[in-house]
C-alpha cells in the first residue's frame, strides 16, 4: 500500500527565523530572491522530515507559487500542489494539463470581482494611511486569489482593512469567496481554489494509478483543515493556529 503525505510547508514545517526558538539547532532552508536565508528547521522539524522523506511519498501542498517553491532545499520528487491548489505539478514538475484548463476557466470567471476589490482595497490603504499592500497572487500567467500584508510591524493596520472593507465584502458573497487569516497574510479566495480540491483529485488519479492508499494530511492553518479532512489521517503541529482552534482547547 503507497502512503502519501500532502504536507503544507510555511509554518508547518519550517518558519521564518523569528518564529523560532532562540535556542534552536536551526537549518536555513528556505531562501529570498537575494539569496537570503528566510526559512528554517528546527532538531525536531528535521527529524519529522527523514521520518517523512523515508517512509512516504511527501507531496508538498502549500500556497507558495512555483519561484518561492524552487528556493526551498527539499527534494521533492513527486507530484507538488502549489498555489493553494491553483497549480498541481507532475513528478517532471509540469503542471497537469487536465487540472490546469479546470482552473483556467476558474480563474477567468473570478478576475473581474479580484481586480475590482484590489481597487478598492489600494483606494483604502492611501486614504486611511495604513502601512499595508496589497496584489493578486499569479501563476503560470493565471491570477487566482488576493493576498494583503501589513508593513512594518504595524498588524493593526491590517486588522483595520480586514474588519472595516475586506470582510464585509466577503460577507456579501459568502457563496463565492472566503476569507483566510493567519498572521501576516489576510487573503481572499475564490471557492473554486483550494488545497482540498487538488488533493481530492490526486488521490482520485493516483489511486487509480497504485491501488489502494494511505493517506496523510499535514497543516497548521484553519483553511488546511479542509485539505486534511480529504486524508485518512491528519496532524497539525503543536501551537499552531488549527491546534489552538481545536484539539488545544481546553475541555469545558
Amino acid at each position: 500500500m503507497r502512503k502519501l503525505v500532502f504536507l503544507d510547508l510555511d509554518d508547518t514545517l519550517f518558519q521564518s527565523r523569528p518564529k523560532c526558538p532562540t535556542d534552536a539547532d536551526l537549518r536555513p532552508v528556505a531562501y529570498l530572491r537575494d539569496g537570503s536565508a528566510h526559512s528554517f528547521m528546527t532538531a525536531k522539524q528535521q527529524a519529522f522530515w527523514h521520518l517523512l522523506d523515508t517512509n512516504t511519498t511527501v507531496i508538498p501542498t502549500t500556497a507558495r507559487d512555483l519561484d518561492s517553491l524552487r528556493r526551498v532545499e527539499l527534494p521533492f520528487q513527486s507530484w507538488r500542489i502549489i498555489d493553494y491548489g491553483g497549480i498541481v505539478l507532475n513528478p517532471d514538475g509540469v503542471p497537469d494539463a487536465p487540472w490546469l484548463e479546470r482552473m483556467t476557466t476558474a480563474s477567468r470567471n473570478h478576475l473581474e470581482d479580484l481586480n475590482e476589490l484590489l481597487d478598492h482595497v489600494a483606494t483604502f490603504i492611501v486614504q486611511q494611511g495604513l502601512s499595508a499592500h496589497v496584489r493578486i497572487i499569479e501563476d503560470f500567467d493565471l491570477p487566482f486569489y488576493l493576498v494583503a500584508k501589513y508593513r512594518e510591524g504595524r498588524d493593526g493596520d491590517l486588522d483595520v482593512l480586514q474588519r472595516v472593507l475586506i470582510q464585509p465584502w466577503v460577507a456579501d458573497r459568502t457563496s463565492v469567496y472566503r476569507l483566510h487569516r493567519n498572521g501576516n497574510n489576510l487573503a481572499v479566495l475564490p471557492r473554486t481554489l483550494g488545497k482540498e480540491h487538488a488533493v481530492r483529485y490526486l488521490i482520485e488519479i493516483l489511486g487509480g494509478e497504485w491501488g489502494e492508499l494511505m493517506t496523510v494530511g499535514i497543516g497548521d492553518s484553519l483553511i488546511d483543515g479542509a485539505f486534511m479532512a480529504e486524508c485518512d489521517y491528519s496532524l497539525t503541529p503543536r501551537g499552531s493556529q488549527l491546534f489552538g482552534e481545536t484539539i488545544g482547547r481546553p475541555l469545558l
